[in-house]
């Protein structure tokens, strides 16, 4: 059957399931958030349609959620230093850099929100300065802001 785990919260079942699925569709955020090193970057949005808006950057999301108020779940090692042409990007504004070894952590703010981006360690960065950052849609959660389950 293969190992699985159960997340609980205050004696409650979250969700009990092979660790790449609780990892790859978590049911809420605080599931999310549990699992993954550094944790989940969690971005409040609005919802107009399809179009999720932060406060320093927009996504077109797959299909309308159908609710107005959001957020989105990005884990850091799905932004990365080659955006593809044509895909969703953001611009972070680099707070902290901190390198270890084989991971490069950059944190720092795009525009309210604080976001931590797991980029090549090759990358030449430095405190202050804005690197554009492409986003995996593939990837990315969006949790109602309300229950903080999971929308997509």
């Amino acid at each position: 059957m293969g190992d699985r785990i159960a997340v609980m919260k205050d004696g409650t079942l979250q969700q009990a399931a092979p660790p790449r699925e609780i990892y790859e569709n978590p049911v809420n955020m605080y599931v999310a958030g549990f699992i993954g090193s550094p944790k989940m970057n969690f971005i409040p949005v609005t919802l107009d349609g399809d179009v999720a808006k932060a406060s320093g950057f927009e996504v077109k999301l797959p299909k309308n959620p159908g609710t107005q108020k959001g957020v989105l779940g990005i884990r850091p090692e799905d932004l990365d230093e080659h955006p593809r042409e044509g895909g969703p990007t953001i611009d972070l504004k680099i707070e902290v850099v901190e390198v270890l070894g084989s991971d490069q952590f950059l944190y720092g703010k795009v525009g309210a929100d604080d976001i931590i981006a797991r980029v090549d360690p090759q990358l030449k960065v430095a405190v202050g300065d804005r690197v554009r950052l492409g986003l995996n849609m593939r990837r990315l959660h969006l949790f109602d802001a309300e229950t903080e389950l999971a929308v997509q």
